[in-house]
C-alpha cells in the first residue's frame, strides 16, 4: 500500500523545515513503501509543480533536495507500494495532476474497466498509466465538474461504493483554494487488518497556529495527532487556515475549527 503525507500554511515554508521529524518517518517508510515517490505543490506565482520518480524516495537524490528547496505553503506528498499487476513506472507514479489539481489515492478499488466507466469521455484521453489510482482521480475530477467540491466528494464515494469493489478511496486533493483528505476504507478488508503501520488506511492530522498536517498512519510521533476517522473528509482552506471535518455519508459537519486570522 501507499503512505500519504500533505500540509497547508499560513505563509510558504520549506518542506524539511515545517515536516523535520516526520519527513525523516516518510522517507524511513520508503524502505518497504519504494516503488515510487512524487511531489505536487503550488510555487511562488501559484502555480501547480509536481515532481516524481520510479524509485524509492530514501535513494533518491532529487526527492532529498527537493524537500530541503521546495518552499510553499500547500503541498501533497505520496510514497507508493505498487499494487500487483500495476508496473513501475512513471505513469503509475503518484500524484496525478490535472490543470492545477494534484491527487495522491492509497487503496484499492476494482476492477478497473468498471471505474473507468466513471471517466467523462473528455477526461478519458488523460489516462496515461494502468493504475486503478488514476481512473479515481479522473472519475472524481469528473464529478467535481458539476457540482461544488464538498457535494461532489460525498456523491462519488458513494458511488464508487454502490458499483464497485472497494478497499480503499483513500486520497488527499490539491486544489488552489483548499486541500482536501478522504479517509474511507473497508476496516474487514484483509488489507486493513493486517500489520497497522505498513497496512493501516488510517488518516491523521495536527494543527497548529501557522500549519495544518495530514499524513498516513506511522509518521506521527506525539499526541497531538488527531485521527481522521473512516468516513470523514478533513478540509483545510488555503491563506484562512480554516479546517473544517465532515461525515462523508450524511453531509453533517461535525467539526469546525477556524484558526486566529
Amino acid at each position: 500500500m501507499c503512505r500519504l503525507l500533505g500540509y497547508v500554511t499560513r505563509e510558504p515554508v520549506t518542506v524539511a523545515h515545517l515536516l523535520n521529524n516526520t519527513l525523516q518517518s516518510f522517507v524511513e517508510m520508503s524502505h518497504l513503501h519504494g516503488d515510487g515517490w512524487g511531489f505536487a505543490w503550488y510555487d511562488e506565482s501559484d502555480r501547480l509543480q509536481m515532481a516524481k520518480a520510479p524509485e524509492p524516495a530514501h535513494a533518491s537524490k532529487e526527492f532529498s533536495d527537493l524537500a530541503k528547496h521546495i518552499r510553499t505553503d500547500a503541498f501533497l506528498g505520496h510514497l507508493r507500494w505498487a499494487t500487483p499487476g500495476f508496473p513501475l513506472s512513471g505513469a503509475n507514479t503518484h500524484p496525478f495532476t490535472y490543470d492545477q489539481m494534484a491527487f495522491a489515492h492509497n487503496g484499492i478499488i476494482k476492477p478497473n474497466a468498471e471505474l473507468e466507466k466513471l471517466i467523462a469521455p473528455h477526461l478519458r484521453e488523460n489516462l496515461t498509466g494502468t493504475t486503478d489510482s488514476e481512473r479515481h482521480f479522473l472519475a472524481l475530477l469528473s464529478a467535481l465538474e458539476s457540482v461544488p467540491a464538498v457535494e461532489a466528494i460525498q456523491t462519488y464515494v458513494k458511488l464508487v461504493h454502490e458499483r464497485l469493489q472497494v478497499i480503499s478511496t483513500n486520497f488527499l486533493l490539491l486544489m488552489p483554494d483548499a486541500l482536501y483528505a478522504v479517509c474511507d476504507f473497508d476496516p474487514q478488508s484483509e488489507l486493513a487488518q493486517k500489520e497497522p503501520d505498513y497496512f493501516s488506511f488510517s488518516l491523521k492530522y495536527r494543527i497548529t497556529e501557522d500549519a495544518v498536517l495530514i499524513g498516513s498512519t506511522g509518521l506521527q510521533g506525539d499526541e497531538a495527532w488527531k485521527t481522521l476517522e473512516n468516513g470523514q473528509m478533513l478540509i483545510v482552506n488555503r491563506g484562512r487556515l480554516k479546517v473544517t471535518v465532515i461525515d462523508l455519508a450524511d453531509q453533517r459537519e461535525i467539526n469546525r475549527n477556524s484558526m486566529q486570522e
